[in-house]
């Protein structure tokens, strides 16, 4: 990525303009006068560097609750700002966005993705591709994916009741996984891809441990520096090449399907050029890890948090015995399951998807008085800064209710923003939402889920945040669930 010049109007750092009081001790903003962030010193970053690879959840937080509420932590030639307020991560994304791009830890995910735009480019060709891609995501299209949706859910609920006949522990973990890239594959590009499931996240799994690796080492070796890991990553990777390039070649070959994938494959620029097969095989990947890495992610916390919680289990088993009761639910049933939707936005809360968002300025700038260095990398700690107190009531609680309309009621807009903010607000935020919504509905219409005490849920700080080893649960079938399978 070439190098980037000072923006027009930007030669001033920009004055964050806080949208609530800052927290107590930041109370400066003199930008003549900016200061240096609190954080650890040199020996104290070396010491924590093994921790933040073996434990990156319980270090950051003990670095954000140590310092504050803004962290500056050097370790060698890396220089990171650590952002735990939801003022400061609107000023990054969206009041000041102009001076941000995409961190350089973006540019590891090209292992996987090569060049996927919509996660690791930036700007002009990020808005050309945006603009093409976005009429899929439209609410207009919702309801027509919704009977991919539920026909799909139904399929693999049908699977746990074969489970639950006989009595067999399930990973449901996995299961969402397979569902969802089964969803994605179906609802953009007009095929089932169940049966490569496997492979897919597997070369998922091995390119996301060697990213996040690579992520967290102050010093690292040429991404393609042929280690043993770099190998094993462009095996998987190169298996998942081969599935994406056949589907190339089909689309090629065959008939406008009206979907996504034909819209890519016959786009075309101003000088009537359209894109070259690698090209189209980086979005394709994009889109398809971007499209069910995330839900299936929340759906397996949704459904550990409520079987920690079965009293919420159980006022959302009444929900949805009031408004669907037992016939399968309707595109229509979607508003009024509002229960469900907060769970959804608690889980999201507790367990974020993407539990940090990177940016790096491209000119020095002032957040909360202090200063904040040129090609720095600023990390937004999601898992953090939705639980901070001051804006969140016991945070560590599974509580959905606070997501009722009265207590959201002048809620900072950033201290919750699982789909991210500002110009890159997540482009699927609305189909992942009802994908979501009608899984987590048809699951619990159907099911209580107990959970396996042998077996470890632990959370693995991944690219997305995941359970390391997945969820299992036992199952049995709710009173009337038969009559929901359609």
């Amino acid at each position: 990525m070439g190098q980037h010049g000072p923006l027009k109007g930007q030669c001033q750092p920009h004055v964050l303009q806080s949208e609530h009081p800052l927290p107590m001790g930041q109370t400066s903003m003199d930008v003549s006068q900016p200061k240096q962030p609190p954080g650890p010193g040199f020996i104290e970053a070396l010491r924590m560097t093994p921790d933040l690879t073996r434990d990156a959840l319980g270090t950051m937080s003990r670095i954000s609750r140590t310092y504050g509420d803004l962290v500056k932590v050097k370790i060698g030639p890396m220089l990171v700002y650590l952002l735990n307020h939801p003022d400061y991560a609107k000023h990054v994304l969206q009041d000041n966005h102009t001076n941000y791009r995409k961190s350089s830890i973006y540019h590891e995910f090209s292992v996987l993705l090569g060049d996927g735009q919509l996660t690791t480019n930036d700007m002009e060709y990020w808005r050309s591709q945006r603009k093409l891609i976005h009429p899929a995501f439209s609410r207009s299209h919702l309801e027509r994916y919704f009977t991919k949706v539920s026909e799909t859910s139904s399929a693999m609920l049908e699977r746990w009741e074969t489970a639950a006949r006989a009595g067999k522990p399930l990973d449901v973990y996995s299961e969402f996984m397979r569902l969802l890239l089964s969803l994605t594959g179906k609802i953009l590009f007009n095929i089932d891809l169940a049966e490569e499931a496997p492979q897919v996240s597997e070369a998922m799994r091995v390119a996301f441990d060697f990213i996040m690796k690579r992520v967290n080492a102050p010093v690292k070796l040429p991404r393609d520096f042929p280690t043993p890991a770099r190998q094993r990553v462009g095996r998987h990777v190169g298996v998942l090449n081969d599935i994406v390039r056949r589907l190339i070649e089909d689309r090629r070959q065959g008939e406008d399907r009206g979907d996504l994938l034909t819209a890519l494959v016959r786009a075309r620029d101003e000088a009537g050029k359209g894109m070259s097969d690698e090209h189209l095989r980086d979005e394709i990947k994009t889109l398809l890890v971007a499209g069910h890495e995330s839900p299936a992610n929340v759906l397996s916390w949704a459904c550990y948090l409520l079987s920690l919680n079965p009293d919420k289990e159980e006022r959302l088993a009444a929900e949805i015995a009031q408004v669907v009761g037992d016939r399968p639910p309707t595109f229509a049933d979607l508003p009024r399951l509002r229960y469900c939707q907060m769970v959804l936005e608690e889980t999201m809360r507790l367990y974020p998807p993407a539990w940090v968002v990177e940016r790096t300025p491209l000119q020095d700038d002032v957040i909360g008085g202090y200063r904040i260095e040129a090609g720095a990398r600023v990390t937004m700690f999601m898992y953090e800064i939705h639980r901070h107190r001051d804006f969140w009531t016991d945070p560590e609680r599974f509580e959905p209710e606070r997501f009722s309309e009265e207590r959201s009621a002048g809620r900072h807009r950033f201290a919750l923003f699982p789909f991210s903010g500002g110009p890159r607000i997540c482009l699927g935020k609305d189909l992942s939402m009802v994908e979501m919504t009608l899984c987590l509905t048809m699951v619990i219409q159907r099911f209580r889920l107990r959970l396996e005490p042998s077996h470890p849920v632990v959370p693995l700080p991944s690219v997305n945040l995941r359970p390391r080893d997945g969820i299992v649960f036992h199952l049995s079938p709710r009173k009337g669930a038969a009559a929901a399978t359609g």
